[in-house]
């Protein structure tokens, strides 16, 4: 559970968010209170530590990033969890890697799932594991695949609710 402070780096993807609408109406306890999107950093640093050092290094890390077209399709699965995987993937996790370079310290959910997770759209987490079967065999079908133009990346702030602090838009050619 996110602690109050804590922030994140991530890329919106409007384009899913009729999936989650559906696993959320069939399954309430399988989605999270935000809209669909894609992570890219998940805890970044606290939100008291976002002086304008830290802005001008995100600035830089996301100067001059094309938009990126990708197509969401393959589903992945795990205990508890269903996510959708981009294809191409590599212009995500190429921002995944220039993040960690960055900030070579903060590890992708604190590092509880290894150091290394791939880009993904989750759909189903923490849930039972017959809900988040079902999300895979009986929801995603209907809405794949998902073909998306990604625009910008966020950095959001969870102070009482997720709230935006700062984009950071894709205008490189």
């Amino acid at each position: 559970m996110p602690r109050e402070g804590a922030t994140a780096l991530v890329v919106p993807l409007p384009e899913a968010d009729p999936l989650l609408a559906a696993v959320a109406a069939r399954f309430p306890d399988a989605v999270r209170p935000l809209p669909a999107h894609v992570t890219l950093l998940y805890p970044f640093l606290p939100a008291d530590a976002l002086d304008d050092r830290v802005l001008a290094a995100l600035d830089e890390v996301f100067a001059d990033r094309p938009p990126l077209r990708v197509e969401f399709a393959e589903c992945r699965r795990a205990t508890g969890f269903t996510a959708l995987l981009p294809d191409p993937a590599q212009g995500l996790s190429g921002l995944v890697g220039d993040l960690r370079r960055r900030w070579p310290d903060l590890l992708p959910y604190d590092g509880r799932f290894g150091t290394d997770v791939d880009p993904h759209l989750t759909v189903a987490l923490n849930t039972a594991e017959a809900t988040a079967e079902a999300v895979a065999r009986e929801i995603i079908p209907e809405f794949t695949p998902i073909r998306a133009h990604l625009r910008e990346a966020r950095l959001i702030a969870l102070q009482s609710r997720w709230q935006l602090r700062r984009r950071f838009e894709f205008t490189g050619s």
